[in-house]
């Protein structure tokens, strides 16, 4: 019996009404590799496209490399689009292997779960994130310009940038890594060990995933793996609770949300002056 989902055990129903009859679940264990392969293969192949456009409107030899703009590696846009490739080939990934199993992507992940969840899930997010910055701002001021320098290939510098930005980071990367590790490797996992330590082996992954640690080794590494095993810990249990997507979606989005809105906002006061 699954976690959570179609063929989950109801919740807050009369013992009366009939479950329904159990069903072989939409995901299998290898669409932990299937799904990740076919994300990083499309990403690569958006890649060479790019490079490709690049060398074309460049007039130059794609086989040399040299480009008088300095390449489309170069440009911040490169970072995002590759970024927004890698989300959307999940997402797509995702929803083909369903289809060809007769299922669909909305009534599997994001059928509507416990409400309560669902509610309580934006503002979860929103007060995690202000506390991750609370905290953040009491490190030591090397340590903070350690953590500034490492994420400046992210930072906008212009409203086009602070826009893609916030489509990755609310809409897409919210969608494809719940899609990944909450509705897939969770749902795999929980079904061979108890669900506590399914969400902390998911949290783990989903922490060491983002490569904090591996930027920056030292304490503030650390930290920040730190915190993102506790936000994947959380959502796995928002997952549980409300029995879908939904609730852990909304508050990964709002806690992503809030960590980019400053600077979307600084930019906005700073192109009205």
């Amino acid at each position: 019996m699954a976690i959570w989902g179609l063929d989950a055990e109801p919740r807050g129903h009369s013992e009366f009404i009939e479950p329904a009859p159990v069903t072989r679940p939409p995901e299998r264990w290898w669409d932990l590799v299937v799904v990740l392969a076919v994300a990083l293969a499309l990403s690569f192949l958006a890649g060479a496209v790019a490079f490709a456009v690049e060398a074309v409107m460049a007039d130059e030899d794609l086989l040399t490399g040299r480009f008088p703009s300095g390449g489309a590696a170069q440009s911040p846009y490169f970072l995002f689009g590759a970024m927004g490739a890698l989300y959307l080939a999940t997402l797509g990934a995702v929803a083909l292997l369903l289809f060809f199993r007769g299922h669909r992507l909305g009534t599997v992940f994001f059928a509507r779960g416990a409400r309560l969840a669902a509610w309580g899930a934006v503002p979860t997010g929103i007060l995690l994130a202000i506390a991750v910055m609370a905290l953040l701002s009491f490190l030591p001021p090397a340590m903070q310009e350690e953590l500034i320098e490492q994420s400046a290939a992210l930072d906008p510098s212009t409203l086009g940038e602070a826009l893609a930005v916030f489509v990755i980071a609310v809409l897409l990367a919210p969608v494809a890594e719940e899609l990944y590790f909450r509705g897939i490797m969770l749902r795999v996992f929980a079904r061979r060990i108890p669900f506590a330590a399914a969400a902390i082996v998911t949290a783990a992954l989903f922490s060491l995933v983002h490569g904090h640690l591996f930027l920056s080794p030292g304490l503030g590494g650390w930290l920040l793996t730190g915190i993102i095993f506790l936000l994947g810990f959380l959502l796995a249990l928002f997952a549980r609770a409300g029995g879908s997507l939904r609730a852990p979606f909304l508050l990964h989005a709002a806690y992503n949300a809030t960590l980019v809105v400053p600077t979307v906002a600084g930019l906005l006061a700073g192109a009205q002056t």
